[in-house]
C-alpha cells in the first residue's frame, strides 16, 4: 500500500479457538503490586528489584547518558514460556493524521479555524452535496454524497456513486447510518466535557459531517488500513467540520476464507479518535505538538470505550501480543527490551517522529495512550479539557498541565515512567505509581480479565548504556539489588528504586457447573451454541472437556466455555460438558449435559421465518429485527428468510417478505 508518513497500529485482540480440552491457569492473573517501596534517596545506592533511570528534562533534545552500566545491571531476564505463535487474523488500523496535518501546514493552513459566516448549511435525509476529497479518494477529487441519517449532533453521509471501489455505507447495510448517528450522539456530551468544542467552519450548522466511504489506501487482506482521518483543510475547502470514515475494510470486508465481515461498530473508536483531532485543531490550532494531540485522541477512545485503547497498547508497550501467544491468563512477570527499538532505549514520547519503524511507532502510541490514562488516574478526564483551554489561551502543554494540576511536568512524567514498572494497586502509596481503569470497563469484552493492567509488567533494559532523551527512561535490574550510578552517568538523571510485592491469589475451587440449555431440537445441518456456566465465576485450576455421545447425530466444537453443536443426522445425542478440578484433595469431576434432538428438514415457504406455515407481517418483523442485530435466528430460519438469495437476511429481505404478506408479490 502507499507509503505513509505516520502510522499507528491498533491491534484487535482475538482469542483463537481452543481445543476440546482446555487447562485453566493455576490462579487469576495478577501482576499489579499489593505493595511497593520506592527508593529515591541514593545515599547508599538505589535499592530495589528494579531501578528506573529517568531524564527529567521537558525538552526531548536535552539528552543525558546513563554511562557504562556493565557489571552493574543484569543482562538477562528469566524467559517466559511461550506457546506456539500464530498470526493474528484481525484487522488493524493506521492513523495518518500527523502526516495530513503536516501536509495542511505546508499548504498554508491558518493557525486557527476561520469563524463561520451568518448563513449555515443544513440538510435533511436524502439531500445531496458535492465534497472535495483530496486524500485517498476512490472516485476523483469531487464526489457527490447523500445524507443517510441526521442526528442531533451529526450527519452521516455516503457517496451516491455506484463505482465498485466506493463501498457506500447503505450498500453494506441500510441500518448502519442511523446506528452511527445514534452512537455519535451518545458520545457527544462526554467528548465535549472531556476535550472541548469543534469549529463549524465557514458554513457548518453545528453538526459534525461524517463521510463514510472507502478510503482508498490500496488495502489488501493482511495489511493495515486507514480507519479514518481528520483533515484540517476541510474546514476551508468544504467549509464544514468533517471526519472521513472508512467502509472498506473498516465496516465491510471479505477475509481470506471468503467469510463476509460487516460491522459498523469497528468504526466507532475511529469516530471518537478523529473527533478529538477536530476539537484539538478547533481549540488549539495547527501549532499543537503531535505527541499530546495523539495522546488526547487515545484518551478519547478509552473514555468512550473503556479498555479499547489500553488492551492493545499495553501489548505494544511490552512487545508481547497475547492474541498470538494465547496466554491471556498467564502474563509474563517481566519483558525483555528490544535492542533495535528506540522506545526501549530511552527515546521520549516528547520527540514524536513520523519516520520511526513500525514497532517503535507501536510503542510510541502505547506510551502516549498509557500516559493519558495516568493523567486520568491522578486527576480525572476533565483535566484534558482544562489543559486544552490553557493551550487555547497561549500556554504550552507543559505550562497548561502545571497550571491545571499544580504539579510540575518533570515530576509527573517521572512518576508515570516509574508507574510503568511499579504498577501498584490504587490504594498503595496514594496511587501515585499505578493505574486505574475507566468507569464502565466490562471484563467480558476483554477475555474476562478483571483488570487489564494485570498485563503490564516491567520492560527490562539489558544493554550496557544508552542516551535518554528528555522525558525518556529505562528500567534495569541492579546486580545484588542495589544500583550505584557509574561515574560516566549524567548528573541530571533521576533514579527510582522499585521493590514490588505481588501476592499470588489462592486457587478458587469449582462448586458446580451447568449449561445454559438443557435440551434443543435442530434440523439436519443447523447449528446452535451452548455456553457452560461455572460457579463461582472466579474459580480456577481446572480442566474442561466437551464431547458428544453420538457424533453421527450431532458434533461439537468448543472454544473455552462455549461450544457449537452441529446437527448431522436424525436422532438424539447428549453434548456433555465435563470439568476436572485438581485443587480438591481428591480430584473432583463435575458434569452437565444438553440433550440434542435432530430431526429431518421440513419444507418451508420462502419467507416463513417463524415456520408457522404461512408468510405474515410477523415474519417480516422477525427478519427486520434480525437484520438490525436485535435478535438472532437459527441457521434454518436464516435460510428461509433469505428470499433474495444473496446469502444473508437483510432489510431488503424483510421488505420483500412484507410485500409478500400483503399479497403484492409472490416469493
Amino acid at each position: 500500500m502507499k507509503k505513509l508518513i505516520c502510522i499507528i497500529v491498533v491491534l484487535a485482540m482475538t482469542l483463537a479457538a481452543m481445543p476440546a480440552s482446555l487447562a485453566a491457569p493455576a490462579a487469576e492473573p495478577k501482576l499489579i503490586a499489593d505493595d511497593a517501596v520506592i527508593d529515591t534517596d541514593g545515599s547508599d545506592g538505589y535499592s530495589g528489584d528494579y531501578v528506573v533511570i529517568y531524564n527529567p528534562a521537558t525538552s526531548a533534545s536535552d539528552s543525558k547518558s546513563t554511562g557504562n552500566m556493565s557489571g552493574l545491571i543484569e543482562t538477562e531476564i528469566e524467559p517466559h514460556p511461550r506457546t506456539a505463535e500464530e498470526a493474528c487474523p484481525e484487522l488493524y488500523r493506521i492513523d495518518v493524521d500527523a502526516a495530513l496535518m503536516q501536509q495542511a501546514a505546508e499548504a498554508g493552513i491558518p493557525d486557527k479555524p476561520i469563524a463561520g459566516e451568518a448563513v449555515k448549511d443544513s440538510f435533511e435525509v436524502g439531500d445531496t452535496r458535492s465534497f472535495m476529497i483530496l486524500n485517498y479518494s476512490p472516485d476523483g477529487m469531487f464526489m457527490q454524497f447523500k445524507v443517510l441519517a441526521k442526528g442531533e449532533h451529526c450527519y452521516i453521509w455516503t457517496p451516491t456513486s455506484t463505482n465498485s471501489n466506493v463501498y457506500p455505507l447503505d450498500s453494506i447495510d441500510p441500518a448502519y447510518a442511523q446506528m452511527a448517528a445514534d452512537e455519535f450522539d451518545s458520545k457527544f456530551p462526554l467528548m465535549q466535557s472531556s476535550f472541548g468544542e469543534h469549529s463549524n467552519g465557514t458554513s457548518g450548522d453545528g453538526r459534525l459531517n461524517m463521510l463514510y466511504y472507502n478510503i482508498d489506501d490500496g488495502w489488501q487482506p493482511g495489511q493495515g488500513y486507514i480507519g479514518g482521518y481528520f483533515y484540517a483543510l476541510d474546514l476551508y475547502l468544504n467549509g464544514m467540520p468533517i471526519l472521513n470514515i472508512d467502509t472498506y475494510p473498516g465496516v465491510h470486508y471479505v477475509d481470506g476464507q471468503g467469510v463476509v465481515h460487516d460491522d459498523i461498530t469497528r468504526s466507532f473508536g475511529t469516530m471518537v479518535h478523529e473527533y478529538q483531532h477536530l476539537i484539538h485543531f478547533s481549540e488549539v490550532g495547527a501549532t499543537a505538538e503531535t505527541w499530546e494531540n495523539e495522546m488526547m485522541s487515545a484518551a478519547a477512545e478509552e473514555i468512550c470505550y473503556p479498555g479499547s485503547s489500553i488492551s492493545s497498547r499495553i501489548q505494544s508497550w511490552t512487545n508481547y501480543f497475547y492474541s498470538e501467544h494465547q496466554d491471556w491468563n498467564d502474563p509474563p512477570a517481566e519483558f525483555e527490551y528490544m535492542a533495535n527499538m528506540q522506545l526501549h532505549n530511552g527515546f521520549s514520547m516528547y520527540d514524536w517522529n513520523n519516520d520511526l519503524e513500525m514497532d517503535d511507532l507501536l510503542i510510541l502510541y502505547a506510551q502516549v495512550s498509557l500516559f493519558a490514562q495516568y493523567i486520568y488516574t491522578q486527576y480525572g478526564n476533565t483535566t484534558f479539557r482544562g489543559i486544552m483551554q490553557q493551550m487555547k489561551n497561549g500556554s504550552s502543554f507543559v505550562q497548561g498541565f502545571e497550571n491545571v494540576t499544580g504539579q510540575g511536568m518533570a515530576e509527573f512524567t517521572g512518576n508515570f515512567r516509574t508507574a510503568l514498572t511499579a504498577n501498584t494497586a490504587p490504594d498503595v502509596l496514594g496511587g501515585v505509581y499505578g493505574f486505574r481503569l475507566q468507569e464502565g470497563y466490562d471484563p467480558s469484552q476483554y477475555h474476562d480479565i478483571d483488570n487489564l493492567y494485570d498485563l503490564l509488567g516491567p520492560v527490562v533494559f539489558t544493554g550496557s548504556s544508552c542516551s535518554l532523551k528528555g522525558g525518556g527512561a529505562i528500567c534495569v535490574k541492579p546486580v545484588g539489588g542495589v544500583f550505584n550510578p557509574p561515574t560516566g552517568a549524567n548528573s541530571g538523571l533521576r533514579y527510582y528504586g522499585v521493590t514490588r510485592t505481588v501476592t499470588e491469589p489462592e486457587p478458587v475451587p469449582v462448586e458446580s457447573v451447568d449449561i445454559d440449555l438443557h435440551e434443543i431440537t435442530l434440523h439436519v445441518g443447523e447449528t446452535a451454541q451452548l455456553t457452560a456456566i461455572i460457579y463461582p465465576a472466579n474459580a480456577s485450576s481446572y480442566e474442561i472437556f466437551w464431547q458428544s455421545t453420538a457424533e453421527g447425530v450431532a458434533t461439537v466444537e468448543s472454544s473455552g466455555l462455549n461450544a457449537v453443536v452441529t446437527a448431522v443426522a436424525p436422532g438424539t445425542a447428549q453434548v456433555c460438558f465435563d470439568l476436572h478440578d485438581a485443587s480438591y484433595e481428591n480430584d473432583m469431576l463435575f458434569s452437565a449435559y444438553c440433550v440434542v434432538n435432530v430431526v429431518e428438514n421440513e419444507d418451508h415457504l420462502p419467507g416463513d421465518v417463524d415456520m408457522d406455515g404461512e408468510v405474515t407481517i410477523s415474519d417480516a418483523l422477525l427478519a427486520m429485527r434480525f437484520a438490525m442485530g436485535i435478535i438472532t435466528l437459527t441457521d434454518l430460519q436464516q435460510q428461509i428468510g433469505d428470499v433474495d438469495g444473496d446469502g444473508e437476511v437483510t432489510i431488503s429481505d424483510a421488505l420483500l417478505i412484507m410485500r409478500a404478506s400483503m399479497g403484492i408479490i409472490e416469493l
